[in-house]
Order: C-alpha cells, then structure tokens, then sequence
C-alpha cells in the first residue's frame, strides 16, 4: 500500500470514530417507514443516539418479540416514560428506552445488500 491510502484510510476511520463518539450511529431498519426509494428494510439509517424525541420526528425503535425490529416509526406523543410511535396504520406505546435515536438520513438499496 503506498501512503496515500494509508493516509486516506486512517482520515476515514477518525472521522468514523468521531462521529461514533457524538452519537451518530448506523442502522438497519427491518420493517416501517417506506420511501420514495422502497422500503425501510432495503436501505440503511443514520441516526443521533438518544436526543430528545419531539412529536413529527422519525425514530428507530427496537421492538419486543415477535415484531420485526429494528421499526423506522413517527414519533406521535411524547410522555415522561413513554413514547407513541406510528409505523403504517397502527399507533403504539413503546418505552423511551426502546428508542434507539432519531433519523438522520436514509442511505437508499445498501440494506437489501446487507
């Protein structure tokens, strides 16, 4: 390898850890919220661990069992312990815990690769 990809490798990786180190974090959503561009389950998220969750904004949930999750989900209320969620038709409690963080960018067709 001569330096200049090692250069430009090491610069990638410290930006990655940075970014990892201010919460930004990658996901792929298993079911929810589709795009212009498929399904949630055919792309990657990016996505803020943990900032405040307000109402309108997308979130990743994990799910309990036996529903596919991670979910991609609209925050539709936000109380003390917990938190409504929209994905599709149905509207669900799920505890502020179960979120993950809040959506940052969707990165179209990597998730079917995955």
């Amino acid at each position: 390898m001569n330096s200049s990809v090692k250069k430009i490798t090491a610069g990638v990786v410290v930006v990655l850890v940075i970014l990892f180190a201010l919460g930004f974090r990658v996901g792929h959503p298993q079911d929810g919220l589709k795009n212009a561009l498929g399904s949630a389950k055919s792309g990657l998220v990016v996505y803020k661990n943990k900032p405040s969750f307000t109402v309108g904004s997308k979130v990743l949930v994990n799910l309990d069992v036996p529903a596919p999750s991670p979910l991609l989900a609209f925050v539709m209320g936000n109380n003390a312990d917990t938190v409504e969620i929209q994905a599709g038709t149905n509207v669900q409690s799920v505890e502020s815990d179960q979120i993950y963080g809040t959506l940052i960018a969707v990165i179209p067709f990597l998730g079917s690769i995955l």
